[in-house]
């Protein structure tokens, strides 16, 4: 309950006024509060007011007040002892401030009181005195226990009964967005659907909901962008994101800002197709509720996504490449976590190899369409011939990159560096003719290679480590074959 403030039915607020009124009427005082503490925004808020002058008008008092807790001097030294604070008007050691307050108001005595459930402090009662000064002792002191006894207990159960309300609420809006993302025709609505929805998991909280999607290169992108601005604003994720789409499962920690951050991967088929990134502006961190209303919102956003792109690829693809004859991209990345938890599940290497021909988009440019696809069918015919047959996979990577997937490969020795080699040197020491165009000239090509489990632990780590790896062989002037420095 001490998490977030009491909202919900009118029955909790009807609880509130009971409980400041059977306190008021108890202990014949002037007047009370009752405050609740949320720690979703580190403040104290008065829900309930009673007067023994007008005790059927707390429209008149501080209702609906909230304090931040680094702005009262007394309600944070309550917080953080636990103690009883008293201001009476005969004390020796009242403050000017303090004496000022009472007199402004015709009070006597005001006594704040920590509501305690556990060790958890979820509220305050405050009690005020008019006709004298009243100092709780003996009875008074142990009825008044007893009372905050009572209020605490209040203020649990209207936290329970609100908490429930807000959940069944949430499950309801999720039943109903579980029907309209699956019937969402693009990406884009689906996606605003599901900020919209995780907003809404966390009322009354400041919050921003990202929603990344993977890209055919295995980084993760907003979607409903075009390829240049994709590429431009694509992320492999950090550290926070990639523990959570290699466990398939929520991570959680303080962001630099200082809110709280929660990635949740959207997971369907085994494969991540992208996440949820919630950063939240809490003290606490994220409670498990709201983790688990979280997760099914992220799981069927994973299979609305999986569904739609399954249906796209069966409307509008083929895996095979129907220019060059390679496997497309987006077949590599299926075809690469099935791969890896083969490789993994028989304790057998998997090599993956990326390969791009130096300065190709440059040279197309400069020398046209036709010439520039003659030479990509050219070279992917040289790359292929390096390869097993019905054994390893070629693949497009993008748009004019390779990409090879080498089963029961491993990356030294004989195995995936061998081929990279002999890919590279079949590329520069031919020249690329055409029977309508001539000769064409000669080529290089820069190589990446990385294995699994020797550089990566995972299908995502892999296509990381040989992209480093192609970054590393384009960076020393292209002509080069660079082998993963990722050992494990």
């Amino acid at each position: 309950m001490g998490d977030d403030a009491v909202s919900g039915p009118a029955g909790a607020e009807e609880l509130f006024a009971t409980v400041v009124r059977t306190v008021g009427e108890s202990l014949d005082v002037a007047s009370v509060d009752l405050w609740t503490f949320s720690r979703d925004s580190d403040s104290f808020q008065c829900r309930a007011f009673w007067s023994r002058e007008r005790p059927t008008s707390p429209d008149t008092a501080c209702v609906g007040t909230v304090v931040p807790l680094d702005q009262s001097g007394d309600l944070r030294r309550l917080f953080l002892t636990g103690e009883t604070v008293e201001h009476h008007v005969d004390d020796p050691g009242i403050s000017p401030a303090e004496l000022a307050f009472l007199e402004k108001h015709g009070y006597q005595s005001k006594i704040e009181a920590p509501l305690v459930v556990g060790d958890e402090i979820v509220g305050v009662l405050s009690i005020t005195e008019s006709r004298g000064v009243c100092r709780l002792a003996g009875d008074d002191e142990r009825h008044f226990r007893n009372l905050r006894e009572l209020s605490a207990a209040a203020l649990l159960a209207a936290g329970l009964i609100a908490r429930s309300d807000e959940r069944n609420r949430s499950l309801r809006g999720l039943l109903d967005s579980a029907r309209d993302l699956a019937m969402s025709p693009e990406v884009r609505v689906a996606v605003e659907r599901v900020q919209a929805e995780a907003s809404g998991l966390l009322p009354g909280i400041a919050c921003s909901v990202g929603v990344l999607l993977r890209q055919a290169d295995g980084t993760f992108a907003p979607p409903g962008l075009s390829a240049p601005e994709a590429a431009a604003q694509a992320t492999s994720g950090d550290a926070l994101v990639k523990d959570a789409v290699k466990r398939r499962e929520p991570a959680a920690a303080k962001a630099p800002d200082g809110r709280r951050r929660l990635v949740l991967p959207f997971v369907a088929g085994g494969a991540v197709s992208g996440y949820l990134d919630v950063r939240a502006s809490l003290v606490r961190g994220f409670r498990e509720d709201e983790i688990d209303l979280l997760r099914l919102l992220a799981d069927q956003t994973g299979a609305a996504l999986e569904s739609g792109r399954a249906h796209r690829a069966l409307e509008s693809r083929s895996a095979i490449d129907a220019a060059t004859g390679l496997f497309t991209t987006w077949y590599l990345y299926d075809r690469l976590y099935s791969e890896v938890a083969r490789a993994r599940r028989y304790s057998q290497p998997l090599a993956l190899v990326l390969a791009d021909i130096d300065a190709f988009s440059e040279w197309a440019a400069a020398h046209g369409a036709d010439a520039g696809m003659a030479v990509h069918k050219a070279v992917t015919r040289m790359l292929k011939g390096c390869l097993r047959d019905k054994v390893d996979v070629a693949c497009c990577d993008g748009d004019n990159g390779f990409a090879f997937l080498l089963p029961h490969t491993g990356g030294l020795g004989s195995g995936a560096g061998v081929v990279a080699e002999r890919m590279r040197e079949m590329v520069e020491r031919t020249v690329v003719m055409d029977d309508d165009l001539g000769a064409l000239g000669k080529f290089t090509l820069s190589v990446g290679v990385a294995a699994f489990p020797q550089h990566a632990d995972d299908a995502d780590d892999l296509v990381s480590a040989a992209r480093e790896s192609l970054q590393v062989a384009r960076a020393a002037g292209g002509d080069a074959v660079r082998i993963s420095a990722n050992e494990r």
